[in-house]
């Protein structure tokens, strides 16, 4: 009997706070978006086992249910690459830590996940099998128009600022790519909140010529004020300008995201923290942060506020900024 080929790989999630839409390009890997955000540290873990037999995939979902279409998907990016997986039956068993279509990033961290765990099971050196998933998986994104920039942004880590769209890594070296994007480190803890109710799909939002336009616009202006310095110093402008983008663009209007909002902005009152409540784009969900770095913020006397409100929260921590990419 043949050893059955066994990956395991994580990859943590993704809040968008601000960004613009550019999808134009003919090749998936050149579409995207420019924008900012934070990386978080908790995400998708996936563990695949492939075994002699028919070639098949066997999905099972732990945790936050998941989108099987899009695994599908990205198995076969994967194999487009390594053909040799098709000559096996693939289990995989994927935990979902948050909860997909809320604008944690969950389709590109599963996407990710995925393509690094298959390529460990089939022995791809570390350092090439991770950039690969990072292309993989943002072509994967553009192809079910399940996201535009959190690849790009997970592959900067912390707090990050996309500058360029697309792939962070393409072609034979994959040694980089079109999309270029930085991040810087913190040690911060943030919560999550997220409504009952699943959020749209990203689809509804970036393949509509209405919100596409008025997004990049907004999106456009804020970013050219971030660009220029990007560190600690850019944080309380970037918690504004993630305020603006939603408001200018109708963001903060659309499926009742003011009355979530302002649900969470109560709670903080009430905790007497010096905290802010974003949008994470582009679900119904909110992001909790300090207001200013230096502030010293006791997240569980918010985390009480919120949850006495009804709603489902969690705290997770900053990734790293991946300056080894």
């Amino acid at each position: 009997m043949k050893v059955p080929a066994i990956g395991h790989a994580s990859c943590g999630g993704h809040v968008t706070l601000l960004f613009t839409v550019e999808d134009s390009a003919p090749e998936a890997y050149l579409q995207g978006s420019r924008g900012a955000g934070i990386c978080l540290d908790t995400g998708c873990d996936v563990a695949v086992k492939g075994s002699s037999g028919d070639w098949g995939l066997d999905i099972r979902f732990e945790g936050h249910h998941g989108d099987t279409g899009l695994v599908r998907e990205i198995v076969e990016i994967v194999a487009d690459d390594l053909p040799l997986i098709k000559q096996k039956h693939w289990t995989l068993v994927i935990r979902n830590r948050l909860p997909p279509s809320q604008g944690f990033g969950m389709s590109a961290a599963l996407a990710v996940a995925t393509s690094r765990a298959i390529q460990r099971a089939m022995g791809e050196e570390y350092e090439i099998s991770l950039r690969r998933s990072m292309l993989h998986a943002h072509v994967c994104e553009r192809k079910t128009s399940s996201g535009l920039g959190d690849v790009l942004g997970i592959s900067a880590g912390g707090i990050e600022i996309r500058t360029s769209p697309g792939s962070p890594f393409s072609g034979g070296d994959l040694q980089s790519g079109p999309g270029i994007s930085r991040g810087w480190s913190n040690e911060m803890e943030v919560i999550l909140i997220w409504p009952d109710q699943k959020g749209h799909h990203t689809s509804e939002y970036i393949d509509d010529p209405l919100w596409k336009e008025k997004i990049t616009q907004s999106g456009d202006r804020l970013l050219s004020t971030l660009e220029g310095r990007w560190g600690e110093d850019s944080w309380i402008d970037l918690i504004s300008c993630a305020r603006s983008f939603v408001e200018e663009s109708g963001l903060l209007d659309d499926s009742s995201r003011m009355d979530l909002l302002k649900m969470v902005e109560d709670s903080i009152t009430k905790s007497d923290q010096d905290a802010v409540a974003s949008l994470c784009l582009l679900g119904r969900s909110i992001i909790v942060t300090k207001k200013r770095l230096e502030s010293e913020v006791d997240f569980d006397a918010v985390m009480l506020e919120i949850r006495n409100k009804g709603l489902e929260c969690m705290k997770v921590g900053i990734s790293d900024a991946e300056s080894h990419l």
